[in-house]
């Protein structure tokens, strides 16, 4: 702070004698605007002096219109760093530098602005830290992809749209405030994907409808086939229980023997069916 303020004396006295010497050989038309920026000037350095920054600002910008010159330039950069106004302050800083190119304090200027450029950086971006678990999702804000979690970097001051997204899990999206100053570390716990959803959309697996059909097919038959069976058995073992005229006896001879014939064409469509079914299984998983 004191260093500041000795600084400040310097120019301040460098540059009331500047006006002071320009004057002696000035027109008279050109004495009005040397003289208003020299009181805005003493104005300017003494309002500083009392720590009222804004009023001083004002006063050196009166000065610096009336008759234009590098030093106040470099009061007003103490000004509005007092004021915390970093941006304007290293915009004051570096047009001293400029007008006045061979300033002596250049060296301990160019370090003033190093040190308020990485405070305005500081400001502006503040550090970000965004884990995962599982890890390696993408990272992307603002729809810019940035990296992978684990992911730490400066981001901007202000509202961001943060997204994840890991294959087999569901994508996650949040609003971020990023404050100035204020690092910000997220973890964030992803979600697995049901397993069919993420198996079908693996594999890319599609259903064996006509396989189903034979299977089902295929035991259709058997049951039917074995129903057949027994009944024509149970017909079998009626007619050779006991006496029985001779039509009941043909009646009961030919329902036996339709049964065991319907039995045995249900038993070749289910194993037809059972060959279908095989030969479709390989042929429907390829497709």
């Amino acid at each position: 702070m004191r260093t500041r303020s000795r600084r400040l004396s310097f120019p301040a006295l460098l540059a009331v004698l500047l006006f002071a010497l320009g004057g002696l050989g000035a027109r008279a038309s050109e004495g009005a605007p040397r003289a208003v920026a020299r009181k805005q000037f003493e104005r300017g350095t003494t309002l500083y002096q009392q720590g009222r920054y804004a009023e001083a600002a004002t006063a050196f910008e009166a000065a610096y219109q009336a008759v234009p010159n590098g030093v106040v330039r470099y009061n007003l950069g103490q000004c509005y760093e007092k004021l915390g106004d970093l941006s304007r302050a290293i915009d004051s800083y570096r047009a001293y530098l400029r007008e006045v190119p061979r300033a002596e304090d250049r060296p301990e200027v160019e370090a003033n602005l190093t040190r308020l450029e990485k405070r305005l950086d500081e400001q502006r971006r503040a550090q970000v830290s965004i884990s995962s678990e599982p890890a390696d999702a993408e990272v992307r804000v603002d729809g810019a992809v940035l990296g992978r979690t684990p992911w730490s970097d400066r981001l901007e001051v202000g509202p961001h749209r943060l997204e994840l997204n890991l294959e087999g899990h569901q994508p996650l999206g949040r609003e971020l405030e990023v404050r100035p100053g204020e690092p910000l570390q997220l973890h964030f716990m992803l979600t697995p994907l049901p397993a069919p959803a993420q198996e079908v959309r693996a594999t890319g697996a599609r259903p064996r409808v006509w396989t189903w059909v034979a299977a089902a097919t295929a035991g259709a038959a058997t049951a039917g086939a074995v129903t057949l069976g027994l009944l024509a058995r149970e017909d079998s073992r009626t007619l050779l229980t006991g006496k029985r005229d001779r039509e009941e006896a043909q009646r009961l001879h030919d329902a036996a023997l339709g049964k065991a014939r319907g039995a045995n064409i249900l038993y070749g469509v289910a194993g037809a069916a059972v060959a279908a079914g095989t030969v479709l299984f390989f042929v429907e998983g390829s497709f």
